[in-house]
């Protein structure tokens, strides 16, 4: 053979083997699998559906990602992520409402190194960077609620009144009104693990205390005692209010409501979506949180957020499942579904735009405050503060040795 010919078929041989590399790397490339398991809160009977066919459809785009999806109940939800994390199964992708502890124990992502620019940019600055601990944020916005005060309108005109309460005042005089007229509890109070948290907030919030100030822990401000005196009074001295603050949540609660035997209650955003299919004929207002006379307006938001933990092997197919998740039509049928105000400009322009009611709880967002969960220790303090809350309510302590109590915890000289 000449060395031309030899030349050439040298060539050739590398050629083909090069080729033959590449083609071998593409086919790898494409059989590649990714998996992760996605642990998502049940907010509603519409979760489980939605997240199913949520998943189905990614995974048919995307072949070669499997997405294990567990729905939990918000009732064990807590107990199921620390029984998997003692176990070393911590879920790659989990939906819960407080993420700071794990934060704490070092078990969260960096959120920036999971979430994609373009989602980024389109979720409202303020609620990722509420995700934040020390400049490092690691939770992904999922979505918001406001609270408010639902009054059934019928029972209002049998106790002859005409507007809902603005102030303390006004609440005090309505719920004497109701009980003696209408012979139904005229407010729900929910003291409970459940959200005992968010009633803590109504009444702490609304007579300009709460749960810190200048950054420390507050629980036993004088505006703290003050709002937690006129709610026990609620309870025990006036007996307006349900008869087991400590025993019902608020899920019971809002069905005692739909079934017309209760005057008023505080919840979310979220409520007129069950109140469409559970009491559809219940006549019912929304109003603003009633706060303490000469008190400015409040309310309490609540977000639930994202968050992938370190252990996962499979960060570009959550990063991928994510845009899908969030794209407007997905993510705009899963808040309407379940009632919840948008976390992303786009679906929160659009909502805004279709229904009035959801642009005014939109708006409500902007003087509301919410739970301190960037600070670690707020999941122990909650349970502490409710806990102490519970004493009130049952008669075994006054409010201030009960405030003093968990302010004791708060400070660590307990």
């Amino acid at each position: 053979m000449s060395r031309r010919g030899w030349t050439r078929l040298v060539v050739l041989v590398l050629v083909t083997a090069v080729l033959a590399s590449f083609s071998l790397t593409g086919c790898s490339t494409a059989s590649a699998k990714s998996s992760f398991t996605f642990l998502a809160a049940q907010y509603s009977t519409a979760t489980e559906p939605f997240l199913k066919d949520l998943v189905a459809r990614f995974e048919k785009e995307n072949p070669n990602i499997t997405v294990n999806l567990q729905v939990v109940g918000w009732d064990v939800i807590n107990q199921r992520v620390n029984t998997l994390i003692s176990t070393n199964q911590a879920p790659d992708l989990l939906n819960i409402d407080l993420f700071s502890a794990y934060v704490n124990d070092n078990l969260l992502m960096d959120a920036s190194k999971v979430i994609s620019p373009a989602l980024k940019a389109n979720i409202y600055e303020s609620l990722y960077a509420g995700n934040a601990i020390k400049g490092t944020t690691y939770a992904i916005p999922l979505l918001s609620s406001v609270r408010s005060l639902y009054y059934n309108k019928d029972i209002f005109a049998t106790a002859g009144i005409a507007t809902p309460p603005k102030t303390w005042s006004e609440l005090r005089a309505d719920c004497k009104l109701i009980k003696e007229k209408a012979a139904v509890d005229a407010y729900g109070i929910e003291m409970t693990n459940f959200e005992g948290e968010a009633f803590f907030s109504y009444f702490a919030f609304g007579n300009g205390g709460g749960w810190k100030k200048d950054g420390k822990w507050a629980l036993n401000s004088a505006e703290n005692i003050e709002a937690f005196t006129f709610m026990n009074d609620l309870v025990n001295t006036d007996k307006t209010t349900n008869a087991q603050p400590t025993a019902i949540n608020r899920d019971e609660l809002q069905k005692v409501f739909a079934a017309g035997k209760l005057g008023m209650m505080m919840t979310a955003n979220f409520f007129p979506t069950i109140l469409k299919t559970d009491a559809p004929n219940l006549n019912y207002g929304v109003a603003p949180m009633p706060c303490n006379d000469g008190k400015p307006q409040t309310s309490l938001f609540v977000q639930d957020s994202l968050m992938v933990f370190k252990s996962t092997k499979s960060v570009p197919a959550i990063t991928k499942f994510l845009d899908f998740f969030y794209k407007d039509a997905n993510y705009q049928t899963f808040l309407t579904n379940e009632g919840f105000l948008p976390v992303t400009k786009t679906v929160g322009t659009a909502m805004a735009a279709s229904d009035p009611m959801t642009a005014e709880f939109i708006k409500e967002l902007q003087s509301a405050q919410t739970y301190p969960v960037d600070d670690t220790r707020y999941p122990e303090i909650k349970f502490a503060a409710i806990a102490a809350l519970q004493k009130v309510l049952l008669g075994q302590m006054s409010v201030t040795d009960a405030l003093n109590e968990v302010q004791a915890t708060a400070d660590g000289t307990t």
